[in-house]
């Protein structure tokens, strides 16, 4: 649904041609997003919306996990850990993109970031 509504409602093509290993209309898939706002309380009281959603996750969470997965996540936990494992120990960089981003730098005069080599 939110693939609809993100590529359909503004006139882009779905994912479904990229994930089958074409494009739509042989151009490159765009990436597209949808912001909603929604003023909750017109439609409940948000104590309760936020008791019932820890409900279903509490549930969710509980649930037995499928042979091979060690935990179920919820949307935005693997983004959040994600974050704080590169604000400790920063964002890795792939050596040709690192390359490239010197070449730049160099070639505009611009000091480049501090790098931390890899082993």
């Amino acid at each position: 649904m939110i693939e609809c509504l993100t590529s359909l409602a503004v006139s882009n093509g779905i994912i479904a041609d990229a994930l089958a290993g074409g494009t739509y209309e042989r151009r490159r898939h765009k990436q597209n997003g949808l912001a909603l706002a929604i003023d909750l309380p017109r439609f409940c009281d948000p104590a309760t919306f936020r008791r019932e959603v820890a409900r279903l996750v509490t549930a969710l969470k509980g649930l037995p996990p499928t042979r091979g997965v060690v935990e179920i996540l919820m949307p935005g936990e693997r983004g959040r850990r994600t974050l704080e494992q590169r604000t400790r120990d920063g964002i890795p960089i792939a050596r040709p993109l690192l390359d490239e981003l010197e070449r730049v730098a160099h070639r505009l005069g611009v000091t480049m970031f501090p790098s931390t080599p890899r082993p």
